[in-house]
């Protein structure tokens, strides 16, 4: 579970940053089989920081899906976030690891996003699920080095691996909402942890909108090691 927060005008009565990943994981988790090769640079900043040194990412090659929870017309749009971080996230790939995608049908979800004033989409694993007031929450549930698939509500299917719960009263501007969200996209893509500079998009109070070349590196670090979980 990764959780971050929003713009610091709305933060003061939030916790900064409160990862409950070190409550999760109790077990031994082994290393996921598809090693990638291509040389990769350096991460700009530690990319399992909030994993307790874990690090996760997609199967080589995966299409991860993206669905948006409906909701009614308002000042803000989520949706239109969600696409915009799916368009910046997936300019960083160097040799096609994973390609988002955003789709229509929840049962064919690997990733649910919604807003808190929705109710939980999913039935939650084995890990426990504890925003504890977050602008922004990233959860999955890693079992013996595989984040664990979850049931969509009114659902008998289990596709959803990962789930992105955004506070949007936290977020007054529609640039706000669309740097929380990539910041939780960078989450849910593999980066396990957060920037020192406020410049950056995985930031701890994020206000740009798009990965900067320390976010990318950081990530294409991540798609060519091996990993400890495999969403």
């Amino acid at each position: 579970m990764l959780h971050s927060p929003s713009l610091p005008r709305r933060v003061a009565r939030r916790p900064a940053c409160r990862p409950a990943w070190r409550v999760i994981i109790a077990i031994l988790l082994t290393a996921a089989c598809d090693n990638p090769t291509a040389v990769r640079p350096d991460f700009a900043y530690n990319p399992t920081d909030l994993t307790n040194g874990q690090l996760y990412r997609w199967s080589i090659g995966a299409r991860v899906r993206l669905f948006v929870e409906p909701m009614g017309a308002g000042g803000v749009d989520l949706a239109s976030a969600v696409q915009r971080a799916v368009s910046a996230w997936n300019a960083v790939p160097q040799g096609r690891e994973f390609t988002l995608d955003v789709v229509t049908n929840r049962d064919l979800a690997d990733v649910i996003v919604y807003d808190r004033s929705i109710p939980q989409p999913v039935v939650t694993g084995s890990c426990p699920f504890n925003p504890s007031g977050a602008a922004g929450y990233t959860y999955f549930c890693p079992v013996n080095g595989r984040a664990e698939r979850l049931r969509p509500l009114a659902s008998t299917v289990l596709t959803t691996a990962l789930v992105i719960r955004v506070d949007m009263t936290t977020t007054a501007t529609q640039a706000a909402l669309d740097a929380l969200v990539a910041h939780e996209v960078g989450h849910a893509v593999g980066i396990g942890g957060h920037s020192p500079q406020t410049t950056d998009v995985m930031y701890t109070r994020p206000t740009v909108r798009t990965p900067t070349d320390r976010d990318r590196n950081t990530l294409r670090n991540v798609l060519g090691r091996a990993a400890d979980i495999t969403l």
